[in-house]
């Protein structure tokens, strides 16, 4: 629902007050004080935030200023007022530097001038909502993009990808992270590093061979790589750090290239949950590829203590998805549509892998394929999973 207030003050005939008046024109909610706003705020129901939060000053606990504050930890995007009738020089400027105040009312504040004030509050919570969600849809789509063309150039890194954001997108819908858009786009840019390593490495990486200290040690650097490219991107720099943490601990030399790896060996926990979902998911998809059942790489990523149960056990069920499901096809290149997954690898004529079995067709990659069965060849026919 829209237009959802929460009114907080320690006086109840106030709140009572504020009811009637404004009753029928806002979804409103009240707290008594500071400590159960906050907890009104936890609670709230998705995805219908609140939008405006309107707050007395002076409050036994907890002031105004205070309470704000912290409220941004829990509805990050919304409007913020203080409605008071005495407040020192010194909570007015706390209020205002430290919570962002939109409008400081006083007490008492006739009906129809507070119902403007939260009418113009409303107004830029819809603006700051639109601006971000176009942001998202910008930043989402440029980045779908640029992971369609590194397709092209690194199918391998592409697949790995792929893996690595169905665990993401997966867990983070179980953990109620499904909103946060800045975690599928860390997934999608988690491998772009993985472009300055030689192919050769990446493909004993992939199929768990032997790889040579100073192969292993080129292929634990790509995170970094990534980091310094994306970091140079205004509002990604949260993510870039992400990206350059996805395989903290896991640099323990070449005796554990034959397990990609493994998972991280302790040090210091990610800062909070959807910092550590990505890491999380490489230390997880690390044993699952290199043969290890679903419990057994949840073992070993929990072994490490870095990482809270209910991630790993969200990554446990995410992996279910890991597994190719589809009506399998044989069918000619021509035929190849985006979103089939590849049961087989594709060849060429000339003996040219093409694309590796396992590897979701994307619009550029079915756009390749066909140019090169129209003009060199491609054996066939192609057999292809298709989703029912």
């Amino acid at each position: 629902m829209a237009n959802r207030i929460l009114l907080v003050d320690d006086e109840p005939r106030v709140l009572d007050g504020l009811r009637r008046a404004l009753h029928g024109r806002y979804d409103l909610d009240t707290a008594p004080s500071g400590a159960q706003g906050l907890a009104v705020l936890e609670a709230q129901a998705r995805p219908a935030p609140f939008e405006v939060i309107v707050s007395d000053m002076m409050m036994p606990g907890m002031n105004g200023a205070d309470f704000l504050h912290r409220a941004r930890d829990f509805a990050p995007d919304a409007v913020l007022m203080i409605l008071s009738g005495q407040a020192d020089l010194a909570t007015t400027i706390a209020a205002v530097n430290n919570a962002n105040l939109f409008r400081f009312l006083i007490k008492p504040c006739p009906a129809e001038e507070l119902a403007r004030a939260l009418d113009a509050a409303l107004r830029q919570a819809q603006l700051v909502r639109s601006e971000r969600e176009l942001l998202q849809r910008t930043v989402t789509g440029a980045v779908e993009v640029l992971t369609e063309v590194m397709s092209l150039a690194c199918p391998m890194a592409a697949r790995r990808t792929s893996r690595i954001r169905i665990l993401v997108t997966a867990a983070s819908a179980q953990l109620g992270l499904g909103d946060d858009w800045r975690l599928p786009v860390a997934a999608m840019l988690s491998q772009i590093g993985s472009l300055a390593v030689p192919g050769p490495v990446l493909e004993q990486v992939e199929t768990g061979g032997q790889l040579r200290p100073e192969e292993w040690q080129a292929y634990l650097e790509h995170p970094e790589v990534a980091h310094r490219l994306l970091a140079r991107i205004p509002r990604l720099e949260e993510v870039a750090e992400w990206i350059g943490n996805q395989m903290d601990g896991m640099d323990h030399g070449a005796e554990d290239a034959d397990h990609h790896g493994g998972p991280p060996d302790g040090g210091e926990p990610p800062g909070d949950l959807a910092a550590a979902v990505l890491p999380a998911a490489v230390a997880f998809l690390a044993g699952f590829d290199s043969g290890q059942s679903p419990g057994a790489a949840a073992r070993r990523v929990a072994a490490t203590g870095r990482y809270p149960q209910e991630l790993i056990d969200a990554l446990v069920a995410a992996s279910e998805r890991l597994t190719p499901r589809g009506v399998l096809r044989e069918i000619s290149a021509l035929q190849v549509r985006a979103g089939m997954l590849l049961e087989d690898d594709l060849v060429t004529t000339s003996g040219l892998v093409l694309l590796r079995k396992g590897e979701r067709v994307s619009e550029v990659l079915a756009a390749r394929l066909a140019n090169f069965a129209r003009s060199v060849g491609v054996v066939e026919p192609v057999r292809v999973l298709v989703r029912p």
